[in-house]
């Protein structure tokens, strides 16, 4: 069985030009969400190396395209969109998340030589590699593992007591075939930080997309964390807004030291 870890090491040497991408909050939500679809397309084909970008996006509930299908979507939509929740549609899949000023998205592309040249896993440890390290920075100690009861669970949350700071998702696709006769593909991981987002709130309106949709989905507001709130004492002096601009800086400082150790 392969290692994971140094698979994701390998990822990042395979690829000795990264490019990080440090984006201010988008205007528009759905432009922010749409630019990480632009970017991988650019990698697929070939217009764009190897590229990392931290974004936020403003307030806004981002479902997946099979959500789009519960019965009363379109009343859901409506109705959240008159409470200043916007409802996105995305490609990726999962569950409903939301999206909002306070929570850092990091997403990793890259173009593969063949499909799957490297393991669903490896692409997961390189994209939380970098999360890990800036979380480590500030005193905190992230590990891996499904947490119950959260939206968007999966094995790769990042998990801090024993609750969830970090969910991740990824994204395949496959590019024309170039001039060699190859056909390669590029892969996109993408990972949702919560820092001074409420939990319990961005869980309560998770919940109530479901309801209003149809759908008989609940989650628990209990399971997830902020950076803010497991570092309640340390943080409580930072003016709002402060907190994030302190974890952006250091992600993208582990995600440099990263791509240049192996440079």
């Amino acid at each position: 069985m392969s290692n994971p870890q140094s698979e994701a090491a390998a990822i990042f040497a395979a690829y000795p030009r990264w490019r990080l991408i440090n984006e201010p909050i988008s205007v528009d939500p759905m432009d922010g969400l749409q630019r990480d679809t632009t970017l991988l397309k650019e990698v697929a084909s070939g217009k764009r190396g190897a590229t990392a970008r931290i974004w936020e996006n403003p307030q806004s509930l981002v479902v997946t395209r099979r959500e789009t299908r519960f019965p009363n979507f379109k009343d859901a939509q409506a109705q959240l969109g008159q409470e200043s929740w916007p409802v996105l549609v995305r490609e990726s899949g999962g569950t409903a998340v939301p999206h909002e000023p306070g929570i850092i998205h990091f997403s990793l592309m890259f173009r593969q030589e063949k499909l799957f040249q490297f393991s669903m896993d490896a692409v997961y440890e390189a994209l939380c590699e970098p999360l890990k390290m800036a979380l480590a920075s500030l005193g905190l100690k992230p590990g891996y593992g499904e947490v119950k009861g959260s939206y968007c669970d999966g094995k790769y949350n990042l998990v801090v007591d024993g609750l969830k700071i970090t969910g991740t998702a990824q994204r395949i696709i496959g590019a024309k075939k170039s001039d060699d006769g190859v056909q390669r593909s590029a892969v996109m991981a993408q990972s949702m930080l919560m820092v001074e987002s409420d939990p319990v709130a961005g869980t309560d309106v998770v919940n109530r997309f479901y309801q209003l949709a149809g759908s008989e989905r609940v989650f628990d507001p209990a399971v997830s964390t902020s950076v803010q709130h497991r570092m309640a004492e340390r943080a409580a002096d930072l003016a709002p807004g402060e907190l994030t601009l302190l974890v952006r800086e250091r992600l993208a400082e582990a995600f440099t030291q990263l791509a240049e150790r192996v440079a």
